[in-house]
């Protein structure tokens, strides 16, 4: 690979970032999106993520415009899409996402210069043809999001910290209140969100022992609030687990959007869930955060936060990360149902008085 030629920002008025990738992805490039305007505040960036996933981005400040981008809408609205992009006469393309689709787009923007990965693993022509630089994708421990801010090299930008920003509306806000008042508790009332599921089932727990978690807040004057994704699988996992629960949380599952799940999630005083995008939401709102891994990579994956906690089994499964979707095929990882009550609740117990939060005798 020919050696770059770095790229002047003070030469360079708009940007364009592309992520397509799932909800918790989007939210993880707002760390690249805020180096790039800590470094030069007069840039002009735009982020182009798939529909679904742009209220992880929008009213954020170090980004100017948030595109939203649907596959499959018809070469009609694909070719005024395309028309759309190069009428915003982009000078930089930054495509964060392994796949080809992304760099096809940052070449028919018209940007002169085109930033992407170059996978160690599987050479592509496509890249090697429309990108004017290429970065070495090594999985190497580092999180994903200092890996997508590596593509700031030919800036000159190298190292620093990764830093997610989250960004709530008044209106959000005002909902979350009133949801609070709907069950009894002030803006000042202690309470937790337990968020046990994700898209991917073999990443949960198991359903009576996140029961068991969540009557141990409710006995000790922390009121819970269940949350979920609101389709049907994860809605019902929700509900086989409350029989489980002898407690009365409020079951939120389904209800939120997404930037309602992160003002509920920024008033919480303490977020407890599994390699999921909430536990990333809870992460970038600063809020303590304690999650459960199994098979995932938790050093590419785990809470970019100060105040994140993870448990994990490493030393019982050599296996972790296998990165499978659960033991055998089973949907079910071993290691993740490993994990016990007890040690989730002493670490819970932990964290509640590293910050200062309280917990009351049963």
């Amino acid at each position: 690979m020919k050696p770059m030629k770095e790229i002047d920002l003070s030469q360079i008025n708009r940007i364009l970032v592309i992520k397509f990738r799932h909800v918790g992805d989007v939210l993880l490039s707002s760390a690249t999106m805020k180096a790039l305007k800590d470094a030069a505040p007069h840039v002009h960036i735009s982020a182009l993520v798939p529909s679904g996933t742009e209220d992880m981005l929008t009213l954020n400040p170090n980004i100017d415009e948030v595109i939203p981008y649907k596959k499959g809408s018809g070469i009609i609205r694909e070719l005024f899409f395309l028309s759309f992009l190069r009428s915003r006469k982009y000078d930089v393309a930054i495509n964060l996402t392994e796949g080809e689709r992304g760099t096809i787009l940052s070449f028919l923007s018209g940007a002169k210069y085109r930033i992407g990965f170059d996978h160690c693993w599987r050479r592509s022509r496509i890249r090697e043809l429309l990108l004017t630089h290429r970065m070495k994708d090594v999985y190497d421990g580092r999180h994903r999001a200092a890996m997508d801010l590596a593509l700031l090299a030919p800036f000159g930008i190298v190292g620093g910290k990764p830093v997610t920003e989250l960004h709530t509306s008044e209106m959000d806000d005002l909902f979350i209140e009133g949801l609070l008042e709907k069950n009894g508790l002030k803006p000042s009332s202690p309470f937790a969100v337990v968020h046990p599921t994700s898209r991917w089932m073999f990443k949960c727990w198991k359903q009576e022992r996140v029961a068991a978690v969540i009557d141990y807040l409710e006995n000790r004057g922390v009121r819970v609030f269940v949350t979920s994704g609101p389709d049907a699988v994860e809605l019902g996992w929700i509900r086989e687990m409350m029989p489980h629960v002898k407690s009365r949380p409020v079951n939120a599952g389904g209800i939120l959007s997404l930037k309602q799940l992160a003002s509920l999630i920024k008033k919480s005083r303490f977020f407890l869930g599994v390699d999921s995008a909430p536990m990333h939401m809870a992460a970038a709102l600063g809020t303590p955060v304690l999650a459960l891994f199994g098979p995932s990579d938790s050093r590419t994956w785990r809470p970019l936060s100060d105040k994140g906690r993870i448990i994990l089994k490493a030393a019982e499964f050599p296996c972790i990360p296998c990165k499978k979707d659960g033991c055998k095929g089973s949907k079910k990882s071993d290691c993740l149902e490993a994990v016990t009550v007890e040690e989730v609740i002493e670490a819970i117990r932990e964290m509640f008085q590293e910050y200062g939060l309280i917990l009351q005798d049963a």
